[in-house]
């Protein structure tokens, strides 16, 4: 256990205290946590932009489809992968713990569902169809594929802002123990 987290009474009559991440490490990890965080609702919310123009324009749709496809391929996974595990170092490293406070259990709820439908569903949905489209051209994407992919990009969106949000007001406080007379 390292030392330097624990006050000098608690090194004196050897009570444990839960690890810490130092204050450098802890800068460290909250600015990887913010960059992997906003980057990844950058991309979301510019593959969203790009297939939702198909719907209006649909002389977009190679275009459109086909970045949307290489931001998919090469950032997404990169990107929820640091926020998840950033998000986990920082709740077991800080004071606010992992199950400690409402806000906390929820992102990491959410987060985890985030990760798994960025890179298992919606991103194999949007490289899907960009591969589609290079190799049969802009018919290969019907109404209703490109209505589906922009909705699931809304909804990945709109709850990764939530999850931002709830980062930066954390509301519903402390999580209550229940006491050992209860159990």
């Amino acid at each position: 256990m390292n030392t330097a987290s624990r006050t000098p009474t608690q090194q004196q009559e050897g009570r444990r205290t839960p690890w810490r991440l130092s204050r450098p490490w802890r800068t460290t990890a909250v600015s990887i946590h913010v960059i992997a965080s906003v980057g990844w609702l950058g991309v979301h919310g510019s593959m969203l932009a790009l297939t939702a123009s198909t719907l209006a324009a649909p002389e977009f749709i190679p275009a459109a489809y086909t970045a949307a496809g290489a931001l998919s391929s090469m950032l997404v996974l990169p990107l929820s992968a640091m926020a998840l595990v950033s998000g986990l170092v920082l709740a077991i490293g800080t004071p606010w713990g992992l199950f400690r406070y409402y806000w906390v259990a929820a992102k990491l709820a959410l987060t985890t569902l985030l990760f798994l439908g960025s890179n298992f569903s919606i991103g194999a949905e949007v490289r899907a169809v960009a591969t589609a489209v290079a190799m049969e051209g802009a018919t290969a994407v019907t109404p209703l594929d490109q209505t589906r992919t922009v909705g699931a990009l809304a909804v990945s969106f709109c709850v990764i802002v939530i999850v931002t949000l709830l980062s930066t007001v954390k509301p519903f406080g402390r999580i209550r123990r229940r006491s050992r007379a209860a159990r």
